[in-house]
């Protein structure tokens, strides 16, 4: 319950940020992508690998992530970082109950 109405809070103030990005299917890419968001100073909450959502299975692999943040300047920023480096992230929206 408590938890619940903590993480309803950090949704509403842009303090979790839910994206997903493409890599491609080769070793080393997770961890660039970890890097980066390490580098931005945001913390990872949660990570999703899955190969098998995309069609293009042997190419790429979607990642879902959940990060925490300091708000919506340091999304922009982060977001602005993965674009630098070439990856286009979709954000996803969270649930508020």
């Amino acid at each position: 319950m408590i938890s619940s109405m903590i993480n309803k809070g950090l949704i509403r103030r842009d303090r979790i940020f839910n994206f997903s990005v493409n890599i491609p299917d080769k070793p080393g890419e997770l961890a660039k992508v970890v890097d980066l968001i390490a580098q931005q100073g945001a913390n990872v909450v949660k990570l999703e690998h899955n190969q098998f959502k995309n069609l293009s299975r042997f190419k790429d692999i979607e990642l879902q992530i959940t990060v925490e943040t300091n708000g919506s300047e340091h999304i922009q920023k982060l977001t602005q970082a993965f674009e630098e480096k070439g990856y286009e992230i979709v954000r996803i929206k969270s649930k508020i109950n």
